[in-house]
């Protein structure tokens, strides 16, 4: 499954993007990533990337049986964080969980979408059923995406999502079926020279 990367994909801008699973060795590089991220872009994220323990408890206890990251890299810099959380709570696994992050000058250039589907080709790899996202209700750009993508509102939960000042927000959850995302991502990649099947 990850043997296949580094991988190369060039941006709508032209640009050449490596994508490869996160390693121990990322770890200064992605406090950097999340570092140059406004507060805006931060302030609903699980966890306060801005700490350092918080990035050397990542890089320290990677496991790919549970976390898979994908990192988008451009000359050596980070500019993308894309995971797939397997939920545990049934054997096999077959939920998981999407969440993404992309530095902002390289938005609006297919950064975003080429990670997704990085993402989706791990699901697929794995025989994942079901794809979760959760989303602040005030994301809307982001709810906007995640809908492009297939993705449907599954339910709201009230007062969830605490942010990084400790103020409450509404939690949207998405969902997506990985069988039926399979043609959305087709569609998404069908100018890729890359072909994927399911073994």
């Amino acid at each position: 499954m990850l043997r296949d990367y580094p991988k190369e994909v060039i941006l709508k801008s032209g640009e050449k993007v490596i994508l490869r699973p996160m390693v121990r060795e990322d770890e200064q590089k992605l406090l950097e990533f999340f570092l140059r991220l406004p507060e805006e872009d931060r302030l609903f994220l699980k966890n306060d990337v801005t700490d350092p323990k918080v990035i050397e408890s990542w890089a320290r206890n990677l496991n790919y049986e549970h976390v898979i990251p994908i990192l988008a890299e451009i000359g050596g810099r980070i500019i993308g964080d894309a995971t797939l959380h397997k939920r545990t709570t049934e054997e096999p696994p077959t939920i998981g969980e999407i969440r993404l992050v992309t530095d902002r000058d390289f938005r609006r250039r297919g950064l975003g979408t080429m990670l997704a589907k990085e993402v989706y080709y791990l699901a697929l790899s794995l025989k994942l059923n079901r794809l979760v996202a959760e989303v602040v209700e005030d994301q809307h750009a982001v709810i906007k995406t995640f809908k492009s993508l297939g993705f449907r509102h599954e339910t709201t939960l009230k007062d969830r999502a605490i942010d990084l000042h400790g103020i409450k927000h509404n939690l949207v959850v998405m969902t997506e079926d990985v069988d039926a995302l399979w043609k959305t991502i087709e569609d998404l990649i069908r100018k890729d020279t890359a072909h994927y099947s399911r073994e």
